[in-house]
């Protein structure tokens, strides 16, 4: 695993980190507690929990008894449904559940998608700012990539900005990144994995057995150039691992952020941070991008 500076927090966190969300097969706090250990024995030492998904909490509780709490660092999300204002005492309500479940101590982040900043009253928004003087958490962040996002890069007044960005992205995706850090503004990536183009088959072949991939070359080296069939055919990486490491080529991004409930499965994303990307790959990215930009300019 590498580790990369957050901001100027003086934490140095996992370049691949996990997102704690529901999931059918987490039911218990024994079993979040096993998946976050798996985490930590690889070298993942960034984790984000959903606000109210109280077995995550729980299970974080357990394993954070066998490490020292500043070695890990741990971010607290709240959601929005749009149906009700959020309320400084249902923020307040929140983070102290976090907290007591966890026996963090602390959130190094908290963080709130942009339901939940446009739905904030008033008095919610000095709350926010108090919480971070009184250190329940010491940054906050906003999660998304529309006009709340916006905003909450203008205004200067969040630390932190978690946005989509794959190796898909477009023009106003990376101007977002450049405008974030322009504000020193630490950046969390997400969607790392564009599933139009990681589907077998999508743009250029590739065939499934037991779970892994077929690589094929074509016939025609030039052939699928422009596109993203090249996540199908390059030798001994699987589409999720090229969209992974070219992520980790970009210094901006202080982790990328990713979901992942099983052993194995954290196993092979932390190995990926080892791994350099293949010659060529960056090139093909770049056109393959450049390429589907051009065909939208002329739809």
């Amino acid at each position: 695993m590498r580790y990369r500076p957050f901001g100027i927090s003086g934490k140095a966190v996992s370049a691949v980190s996990l997102y704690l969300r529901e999931a059918p097969n987490m039911t218990t706090p024994q079993a979040w507690r096993a998946m976050v250990y798996s985490a930590m024995e690889n070298g993942i030492n960034c984790f984000e929990i959903s606000a109210g998904l109280e077995v995550a909490a729980l299970g974080m509780g357990e394993a954070l008894r066998a490490v020292e709490r500043r070695l890990i660092f741990l971010s607290w999300r709240l959601r929005g449904d749009g149906s009700q204002p959020l309320s400084a005492q249902a923020i307040a309500a929140s983070v102290r559940s976090g907290l007591q479940r966890t026996g963090a101590g602390y959130f190094d982040l908290l963080t709130m998608d942009e339901a939940a900043y446009e739905s904030l009253e008033p008095s919610a928004h000095g709350y926010l700012a108090d919480l971070r003087a009184a250190g329940h958490c010491l940054a906050l962040g906003i999660v998304g990539e529309g006009a709340a996002s916006e905003a909450c890069i203008a205004s200067a007044s969040f630390d932190v900005l978690a946005t989509p960005f794959n190796l898909t992205s477009d023009w106003k995706a990376r101007r977002r990144v450049r405008d974030a850090s322009a504000h020193n503004m630490t950046i969390i990536a997400y969607d790392a994995f564009p599933q139009a183009q990681i589907r077998v088959g999508a743009g250029g072949g590739g065939s499934v057995r037991g779970g892994g991939l077929l690589h094929r070359k074509p016939a025609d080296p030039l052939a699928g150039a422009g596109t993203y069939a090249f996540l199908h055919q390059t030798s001994s990486w699987s589409p999720e691992e090229l969209c992974l490491a070219y992520l980790l080529t970009e210094p901006t991004f202080a982790t990328v952020q990713v979901e992942a409930f099983r052993a194995e499965s954290i196993a092979r994303i932390a190995a990926v941070t080892d791994r350099d990307l293949p010659t060529g790959v960056a090139a093909q990215i770049e056109m393959a991008r450049f390429s589907a930009e051009g065909e939208r300019r002329r739809a």
